[in-house]
């Protein structure tokens, strides 16, 4: 009678879905960097080959090249709201909270631009997955409209519309080699003003010293 195979131990499948992730991760940060070179006319062949992996491999880790550019984008999405987020874990100002992270949203280019590229070149997928990028912004707009710090009848709708003008923003600083950071500051004043908060309040908020956005 043959000897039963040993099942996995829990370190090894530990290791395997390590070295999986790993896999994923360098495949992503691959896709990021081709699809922020090559736009529209990237193809899997050419992100294989920029990862240095066989064609047959991005498809065991995505169904399609749509999928893969998704996932792309939600990560560095996740990536940069991360760093972001970084700058204000300590404050206590609820204002600076929301506003300082848009600030640096509208300077992407500069501190991820291969990000920057990508939200520009595939931007109809940016569209698909707006929900899930404004929805953070809504949580937050909604909290400080309940705690009164701001006045604001409809946080999901304005949430939404400060999203497309900054959305729009963020192209402008990619595709105008003229776009400056004060151009950046003003589109979140403009974006500020959808919660009703004065202009002279958001100039306060846009005008304090960023330091260094290299990521």
């Amino acid at each position: 009678m043959p000897a039963r195979a040993k099942k996995a131990t829990a370190p090894e499948l530990g290791r395997k879905g390590a070295y999986v992730m790993r896999n994923r991760m360098a495949l992503l940060r691959s896709t990021q960097e081709v699809l922020a070179a090559k736009g529209q006319a990237a193809t899997i062949e050419d992100i294989a080959d920029h990862a240095q992996v066989a064609v047959s491999t991005v498809y065991k880790h995505f169904k399609d090249k749509d999928a893969l550019i998704e996932a792309t984008l939600m990560h560095g999405f996740s990536e940069w709201e991360q760093w972001a987020e970084s700058f204000v874990k300590d404050s206590a100002d609820p204002l600076e909270q929301l506003v300082f992270p848009m600030r640096l949203f509208v300077r992407v280019r500069d501190t991820h631009p291969h990000h920057a590229e990508t939200i520009v070149n595939y931007f109809d997928v940016v569209a698909k997955l707006l929900p899930l990028a404004q929805a953070k912004m809504i949580a937050g707009i909604t909290a400080l409209a309940k705690a009164k710090v701001i006045v604001c009848e409809d946080p999901t709708a304005a949430a939404r519309n400060m999203h497309a003008v900054m959305s729009f923003a963020v192209i402008n600083q990619v595709n105008n080699p003229k776009a400056t950071a004060e151009d950046a500051d003003k589109t979140v004043r403009i974006a500020l003003s959808m919660l009703g908060i004065s202009e002279a309040k958001a100039r306060k908020l846009t005008e304090s010293k960023i330091p260094d956005l290299k990521a």
